[in-house]
């Protein structure tokens, strides 16, 4: 939901999904046995107010700051759906984790990033917002077929892998892993159709 907002600004931060909500709760509450409510509580609010700020459309690159934190230069990247733009800029208050990683990309002043989701949602719909990615998931992956008319995601384990499995997969198509999370069709492969 939050990144199908076609427009960058301050209420572009506040569409948060409920789902987003419960996984981030479940995480808060483990959180929070190690960490002090106190502490948890300034940490979480100081967050809060710093994600806030960088989404705006406005203020331009912010000179040294830029190398190591997550600015709205860096944060517009992050929100686009330019090729260039896609899985870029994960940082949250620090670019250096997204330099580390390979996922970072400066903001291109000849190509501005257009917002949204690569296929946009026609739809103001709340409740759809929040859900249709699951059915984009669940229901149009899970159908797909091979030239021979076969399905790609057969049974229920196969549409189980279509929702949850990594990035690009597909069975029969070799992919490459990196680090645990993020997976690449293999090059020598090609990308499926």
């Amino acid at each position: 939901m939050h990144h199908s907002s076609e427009y960058y600004n301050f209420s572009t931060a506040l569409r948060q999904g409920f789902i987003q909500e419960i996984g981030t709760s479940t995480c808060e509450c483990i959180q929070s046995i190690f960490i002090p409510p106190p502490l948890f509580l300034v940490h979480k609010r100081l967050n809060t107010l710093y994600q806030f700020w960088i989404h705006n459309d406005f203020i331009p690159k912010l000179g040294p700051l830029e190398l190591i934190f997550n600015t709205p230069s860096h944060h517009r990247v992050h929100h686009g759906r330019n090729p260039y733009c896609i899985d870029k800029n994960y940082a949250g208050v620090l670019i250096i984790w997204d330099k580390i990683f390979g996922t970072f990309e400066l903001e291109r002043e000849n190509e501005k990033p257009i917002y949204g989701l690569v296929t946009n949602v026609k739809s103001f719909n709340q409740l759809w917002l929040q859900l249709f990615e699951f059915k984009e998931l669940g229901y149009d992956k899970g159908q797909m077929k091979d030239e021979n008319g076969k399905e790609l995601f057969p049974g229920f384990i196969g549409k189980l892998k279509a929702c949850f499995g990594p990035p690009g997969f597909f069975p029969g198509v070799k992919t490459k892993q990196f680090f645990w999370w993020r997976c690449m069709n293999d090059p020598t492969e090609g990308i499926p159709e």
